[in-house]
């Protein structure tokens, strides 16, 4: 086996198109002899020259697969063709779209692809539907036979009897209280009138008018072929002269290819690794010496709905109608000098004037009404009764009684239309993008309506349940295809194992200590080093020490010269005490700056490893500690190795020893605090703290001076308003007891004259209250000031 990059026919697949999944993979046909297109068989379409069949069929075998862990797989096909030739394939319905989508053709030595068909999709129940008789909806014997009233039938009853006639109708009478239930009744138009026979008692019916028969014997036999069968024809035409190479690639959904290692490590250390791969032959056709490549990434891949006609949707214009004139239809004149239709209709509008009168009436109800009686000015009042039209729905009398009405005023300018047919109503309904994709799951049911599109999250990869295939985070590399030397031969519906890797390995035995994984011991494990050529695909590893099993281990995906951790087992003989201490936090400087004040502090940890080896050997113990955003290692300086979300350190653990490993960390932590909104206890505290030098201490002692002022002036403000909430609350006693108390009585004159002594009482505190406010603003400006300009460090 030899490592290889992707061959240029798949490069450009990739390159042009994207790749998706389909919804099976045994999709692949017998090239051993031509294929039948299922029924019905859709007419080819016309191209220039002769017919699709009539070209001669040629046979392309497959000689070449690559299989991708994407779960799909591009197919080569190649072969000789003289003159013209016809390809012929089977796929299965879900799988054309992506045919469709992939296909790529060569036909050298100047020939040409000149078309490629391939059978419409018809969803069973329209096709059904388009026959005589209709199917669909498995139908009753009196079903069937009233869907061909009218025609000639024969029937046979148990005794023997027959009888000809034309159908006339099928009935059901009410089941009678007592005795059997008649069942459906069928009358018969037969040369000796009308007769009516028991369904249930007939042996034999049949349909006199032969080409009747063979439409319903076509009917059934479509019923038949569509049960278990779908499987869609398609047709490639090369055309050209003298006998030249012609290819065909495509990509098709296939199972993943599965790579599988055996890992043997003997006494001396040397480890050796053997790699298999599982493909699978899940197509319809034998592979007879097939160059097979495997593929190891993640291309993109998704699915697009090709092969189902798609009908935009286009907004309907109405052409502009006009209605034709009507003859007007004159009256008699009473006074020969004098025209009174004309002036009782166009001017005052008189309903009492037949013509005119209702042309008035029209033209003020919604201007549908005709002209005058006379005609000499035709269409005034009504404008020919299609302006009042566009202006309004009413003048229902002038619409229809007017002389030039048109229509009636319900329908405005416009005659009703008659609505046309819903595209679904003519040719049933079309799967949307969702039922579609359910059904190619295998759901027979529809998906719940919704007039949004569904919005698809993709979780997993390789879920076909998310529509798409995406890449993992972390996970997305370079193209690696693993190319088989040998062809190889496998028949459809097989499997097998084909050899990738067989090299030697460079390793080294550890313990692997993760507090997550274990919490108690560590894994055995081996450090590899993968010095072969080849990129190993991330799979199963069985391990062998010393040709004994010692466990299973899982292989990452592995670059050459790389160096991974695989463990396959429990080292019971050596045992990890974890202790995490507790975060200490060291205060480093404070300093005021820009109205802040800014506590600069650093925080440490320490996690102490104690590791007892109680093993007959020595281990090379490798503690695996995580990693925090924000943390800094201190002790030890470096790790011996990190990951992105571990630092690892190597330990050599004598046998019976014991090991302390300190992990210390720190962390800077900045605690800023607004001056102005910070309390004068606070600030006591701060200018306190032995960090802080004179020159901050100095600024605190300015602030507490401008902090005490601002409080003392918060606190005569609280006490001037709980004084005057007193006062009010008091006048409100005085005041109801004034009301109850008679103006005469000592008691009153008492109540009035100490509420007016608390009037001058209010007047005062008021006063006060709004000097209070003033300091107040006076001491809070200047905090604010000092506070924005001070800075010390």
């Amino acid at each position: 086996m030899r490592p290889s990059h992707l061959v240029p026919i798949v490069g450009l697949t990739f390159g042009l198109m994207a790749l998706a999944p389909l919804a099976r993979g045994d999709n692949q046909p017998d090239t051993k002899q031509p294929l039948k297109q299922p029924a019905p068989k859709q007419p080819a379409a016309k191209m220039s020259g002769a017919d699709v069949k009539q070209s001669p069929p040629v046979n392309l075998p497959i000689t070449r697969v690559v299989m991708f862990s994407a779960g799909v797989a591009y197919f080569h096909r190649e072969g000789d063709v003289t003159g013209d030739g016809r390809l012929d394939l089977r796929f299965d319905e879900g799988d054309v779209n992506d045919l469709l989508k992939s296909l790529v053709l060569t036909d050298k030595d100047g020939g040409k692809v000149r078309a490629v068909t391939y059978d419409n999709r018809m969803p069973l129940d329209i096709t059904l539907k388009g026959f005589a008789v209709d199917v669909t909806e498995n139908p009753t014997m009196g079903q069937l036979m009233h869907q061909v009233r009218g025609e000639k039938v024969e029937v046979a009853d148990k005794t023997g009897v027959v009888t000809v006639g034309q159908i006339v109708s099928v009935e059901r009478p009410a089941v009678p209280a007592t005795g059997p239930d008649p069942g459906e009744l069928l009358n018969l138009l037969t040369e000796d009138g009308l007769q009516t026979v028991e369904l249930k008692q007939l042996k034999k019916i049949k349909l006199v008018r032969p080409e009747l028969q063979a439409e319903f014997k076509k009917a059934l036999e479509m019923l038949a072929s569509a049960r278990g069968d779908n499987k869609k024809a398609v047709s490639v035409v090369f055309s050209g002269n003298g006998k030249r190479k012609v290819a065909v690639g495509y990509v098709n959904e296939a199972p993943l290819w599965k790579p599988s290692y055996r890992l043997s490590v003997d006494e001396k250390g040397a480890t050796r690794i053997q790699g298999w791969a599982t493909i699978e032959n899940t197509t319809d056709e034998d592979w007879t010496n097939v160059k097979v490549g495997l593929v190891a990434g993640r291309p993109m891949s998704f699915q697009m709905d090709l092969y189902d006609p798609l009908f935009v949707p286009r907004p309907m214009v109405e052409p502009d109608l006009f209605a034709s004139l009507r003859p007007p239809m004159y009256q008699g004149g009473l006074n020969p000098t004098a025209n009174m239709g004309v002036a009782m209709g166009n001017a005052t509008g008189n309903p009492m004037s037949f013509g005119g009168g209702f042309g008035g009436a029209g033209q003020q109800l919604g201007g549908f009404g005709g002209g005058g009686v006379g005609g000499n000015q035709i269409g005034n009042q009504g404008n020919l009764g299609i302006q009042g039209g566009q202006v309004g729905q009413v003048g229902n009398l002038g619409g229809q009684f007017g002389l030039q009405g048109g229509f009636t005023g319900n329908y405005g300018m416009y005659p009703q239309r008659v609505p046309r047919p819903n595209l679904r109503t003519l040719y049933g309904d079309r799967l949307t993008y969702s039922e579609y994709v359910s059904r190619l799951r295998g759901n027979p049911s529809r998906p719940p309506e919704s007039d949004r599109p569904t919005v698809v999250t993709v979780k997993d990869p390789l879920d076909k349940q998310a529509g798409a295939l995406a890449v993992a985070d972390g996970a997305l590399g370079d193209m690696f295809e693993y190319t088989i030397d040998e062809p190889i031969t496998l028949a459809k519906q097989k499997s097998a194992l084909v050899p990738l890797v067989n090299e030697a390995v460079e390793s080294s035995r550890v313990s692997i200590f993760n507090a997550a994984t274990l919490a108690k011991h560590p894994l055995l494990g081996l450090k590899l080093v993968n010095k072969t050529k080849l990129h190993l695909a991330q799979g199963p590893v069985t391990v062998f020490d010393g040709g004994t099993f010692a466990g299973d281990a899982r292989l990452p995906d592995i670059k050459p010269g790389e160096t991974r951790l695989v463990s396959y087992a429990i080292d019971l003989g050596t045992e990890v005490v974890a202790e995490p201490n507790e975060t200490k936090r060291t205060l480093l400087s404070v300093a005021v700056a820009d109205g802040k004040l800014v506590m600069r502090a650093g925080l440490k940890r320490v996690t102490t490893y104690q590791i007892r080896n109680r093993n007959p050997q020595d281990r090379t113990v490798i503690v695996e500690h995580p990693r925090h955003s924000g943390w800094k290692l201190v002790t030890p300086a470096k790790a011996d190795d990190q990951t992105r979300s571990f630092y690892r350190f190597d330990s050599v653990v004598k046998a019976g020893a014991l090991v302390t490993l300190e992990v210390t960390e720190e962390s800077p932590a900045v605690d800023v605090y607004g001056l102005t909104e910070t309390s004068r206890d606070a600030l006591l505290r701060y200018a306190a703290l032995k960090e802080a030098k004179p020159a901050v201490r100095e600024v605190f002692t300015k602030l507490i001076e401008l902090r005490e002022k601002v409080d003392e002036a918060q606190k005569g403000i609280a006490d001037e308003q709980e004084l005057l909430k007193e006062i009010a609350d008091d006048q409100d006693r005085i005041r109801k007891n004034i009301e109850r108390t008679p103006k005469e009585s000592e008691a009153f004159k008492r109540y009035l004259k100490k509420f007016d002594d608390q009037e001058t009482e209010i007047e005062k505190r008021r006063a006060r209250l709004k000097e209070l406010k003033a300091e107040l603003a006076k001491h809070e400006k200047a905090l604010k000031d000092f506070a924005s300009t001070a800075k010390a460090e």
